[in-house]
């Protein structure tokens, strides 16, 4: 590997980690509304006087969000942790695996597109699974009484594997999967599709292209890939979640029951799941961009002229201990 590739790598790397980092640490009020309305869990009420300059119907959406906007934030630390490592392994790791297929040689559009961001998603979710399981567990009301006033994620993990082992740290891992890896398929195939065409028509107009231009093709690329991959996986969303509520439900025995009152489970929440997803999914991808290409030089020459300066200090320091 040449320097030049090792030095576009890294900052792809760091790019990725910093985007999702951001991206974990402002959605989390956004991911906390969607996984109690997933989760159908019923946040405290608020007082029959709030919020009363809003419609009804308009009410109870408002009071999730302001309940969710309110500390404490159990589960805060390992939601970001977990989602800044997951998303930064999808995207970055998809990418490196998609141009290793690529130099393979192969044509195949499913291996060079799909593939990538199948095995990256899938590998993320089940290691990944124990820490939603108890994240999503954190914002039941009820849980803080049932593990003894102790609302953390260890008192969660503990309180999930106490009462149903091992293998209650990874159920619902088939509704995961088939939430989560869905997902950033849609996502990761939307965005490298939509920056092909970015590519080629700015190509063909013969042009430079722009900072600005570049950040608002981003932004499109980015908005396109959050919204397609939230909406078509929302309903695997709701299983998945009810199947945490009830460990004794299977897959299929939990489709059963949502299909009890008709079709229309498959849209609860989505409106959450569209902010809650289609945001920091859009987030990420527009900042690792940003970080990467638009602001790339200017991130590579600080970072050399970091390095020059920690060699300099190095340098006098060691001349210093000498002279001593």
């Amino acid at each position: 590997m040449s320097p030049s590739s090792s030095s576009t790598d890294s900052l792809s790397f760091f790019s990725s980690l910093s985007a999702a980092g951001i991206a974990a640490a402002i959605n989390f009020p956004l991911w906390r509304a969607s996984a109690i309305a997933h989760s159908g869990f019923t946040p405290p009420a608020l007082p029959t006087t709030s919020m009363t300059y809003l419609p009804s119907s308009m009410r109870n959406s408002a009071s999730l969000y302001k309940h969710a906007m309110t500390g404490p934030f159990p589960g805060l630390p390992a939601v970001v942790g977990g989602m800044t490592w997951a998303r930064c392994t999808i995207f970055f790791g998809s990418d490196m695996l998609r141009e290793f297929v690529k130099e393979t040689g192969t044509e195949n559009k499913f291996l060079v597109n799909v593939l990538p961001a199948f095995t990256v998603s899938s590998f993320v979710q089940v290691v990944n699974m124990p820490i939603i399981r108890a994240t999503i567990t954190q914002q039941d009301p009820s849980f803080k009484t049932a593990s003894g006033n102790t609302n953390t994620t260890v008192a969660a993990l503990k309180h999930i594997y106490s009462n149903n082992g091992v293998a209650g740290l990874w159920h619902g891992t088939s509704a995961g999967l088939l939430k989560t890896v869905p997902k950033y398929v849609v996502s990761i195939v939307v965005k490298d599709y939509i920056g092909e065409l970015q590519k080629l028509r700015n190509e063909e107009s013969g042009l430079p292209v722009t900072k600005t231009q570049m950040a608002l093709q981003s932004a499109q690329k980015s908005l396109a890939a959050g919204i397609c991959g939230a909406v078509l996986t929302n309903p695997a969303d709701v299983i998945r979640n009810e199947m945490f509520k009830d460990d004794a439900l299977s897959l299929p025995q939990t489709l059963k029951n949502l299909n009890k009152g008709g079709w229309k489970w498959m849209l609860r929440g989505v409106d959450k799941n569209l902010i809650a997803v289609a945001a920091p999914v859009a987030t990420t991808i527009f900042l690792t961009d940003l970080f990467k290409d638009v602001f790339g030089n200017e991130i590579r020459e600080g970072g050399e002229v970091a390095k020059r300066v920690t060699r300099r200090l190095t340098r006098v320091i060691k001349n210093d201990k000498e002279g001593a």
